[in-house]
């Protein structure tokens, strides 16, 4: 055989066997996320894993999450160390600024009696009675949340709303480097059963 044959027997093999192996990966790693529609190729519907089970991984994840990661017992404990008095202050002062022209236009001789001092001294009272009386307000919400909250479900219909394709372009993002790995580590296989293939044709044809 001449050394252009014996060339081709080992070289052939080699760099089919890695691009196969390459690709083959590659591949593989691209049908978990795309395509994110459905494509019809000779009669086979083709579709990404991941939005094609988007459904089921949202009933997974929002299981897995409500039962280990994130409690109602826990969402109840950080709101039971929030302090509502100073929030309270300002979402009213923020509300009476808001409306107060729209009440006064109704009542104009309020408007008549009231100076914008003597309103905003008014406002400034009822603020500090709210803030003061507030602390017991965490307490009462507590109770009225305890049992009604389903975060199981709300974390579903979170996820399943969630554009599939910004979240393959997360997923892309965050495991680029991975996926590349993957593939190369395909290139590696595919380069040792290319090598296999090659000693395999040189114990054949030069025997």
């Amino acid at each position: 055989m001449s050394p252009t044959q014996i060339l081709t027997l080992i070289l052939v093999p080699i760099a089919v066997a890695t691009a196969h192996g390459y690709f083959t990966n590659w591949m593989a790693v691209q049908l978990l996320l795309k395509p994110v529609r459905p494509v019809n190729i000779l009669g086979f519907k083709l579709q990404g894993l991941l939005p094609r089970r988007q459904a089921d991984l949202a009933d997974r994840l929002s299981e897995a999450i409500a039962r280990e990661f994130l409690r109602e017992e826990d969402i109840l404990r950080m709101l039971s160390g929030i302090d509502p008095r100073e929030a309270l202050r300002r979402v009213f002062i923020e509300k009476w600024e808001a409306h107060i022209d729209e009440i006064l236009s109704g009542h104009p001789f309020i408007k008549m009696f009231l100076s914008a001092d003597k309103l905003n001294g008014i406002r400034d009272k009822i603020a500090d009675i709210l803030s003061r009386e507030s602390a017991d307000l965490i307490p009462v919400l507590l109770r009225e949340v305890e049992g009604k909250i389903d975060l199981r479900e709300v974390l579903r219909r979170n996820i399943l709303s969630f554009d599939v394709a910004r979240l393959n372009e997360i997923i892309e993002e965050i495991g680029y480097k991975e996926f590349k790995e993957i593939a190369w580590v395909g290139a590696l296989i595919g380069l040792c059963i290319g090598s296999i293939h090659a000693l395999v044709n040189l114990a054949f044809f030069l025997r």
